[in-house]
């Protein structure tokens, strides 16, 4: 399994971080994820960003594909996708 952080800045022609299209997109994916916002720098410049860690079992390939829907769907120059292996268990 692998843990996907994805982020994504505030709309570059709003300035504003689309929280409700990123759940939109996320949730066709993904049965769950955790978001943080976080304040992100692109090019020197501060804006609002959300960062979203996933664990799942999806290739590096869907993983990027997923990047490039975010990236497209909400105006962005780009979206930082990183991917680490991770060990995890779900205690219930």
């Amino acid at each position: 399994m692998k843990k996907t952080f994805y982020y994504i800045g505030s709309n570059n022609q709003t300035k504003k971080l689309e929280l409700k299209k990123i759940e939109n997109i996320l949730t066709k994916h993904f049965e769950g994820f955790t978001a943080f916002e976080v304040i992100g720098y692109w090019k020197g410049i501060k804006e609002k960003t959300l960062k979203v860690e996933v664990i799942s079992d999806l290739s590096d390939s869907e993983l990027s594909n997923i990047g490039k829907e975010l990236k497209i769907k909400l105006n962005q120059e780009s979206v930082l996708m990183e991917i680490v292996e991770s060990n995890f268990a779900f205690i219930q």
